[in-house]
């Protein structure tokens, strides 16, 4: 028997549905927040000042999870589809709901011509 578990994360800021998992750390201890891309922006901007001043320490890596951490990172290419890209994609994919959408996924859409 086949089963499908989908999982939708709600940003914990606004209540709407969330893009991503934001993964931060101070004074020790390490924090995560689920956020739509407005809000991981917001706070990514709220740390800028001070990752531009500081310095890295510890683990230079990614961390072992698939989910997007403050600072510079890898963008995939679904990140950098406009809301209404995003709509038109996951509907032609069938994929109302997923976390993660691979850069060869996105590249077949644009191959199709973004229909």
């Amino acid at each position: 028997m086949a089963k499908t578990v989908i999982v939708k994360l709600t940003d914990d800021l606004d209540g709407g549905d969330a893009e991503e998992t934001v993964h931060f750390s101070l004074d020790g201890k390490s924090y995560e927040i689920d956020v739509n891309a407005s809000n991981a922006a917001r706070v990514r901007a709220a740390f800028e000042p001070f990752i531009a001043k500081g310095r890295a320490s510890g683990s230079t890596g990614r961390p072992r999870t698939a989910r997007t951490t403050v600072g510079p990172s890898e963008k995939t290419l679904f990140s950098q589809l406009s809301s209404q890209e995003k709509t038109r994609f996951r509907s032609w994919a069938n994929m109302a709901t997923a976390r993660r959408i691979s850069d060869s996924r996105v590249n077949s859409w644009v191959e199709a011509g973004k229909p």
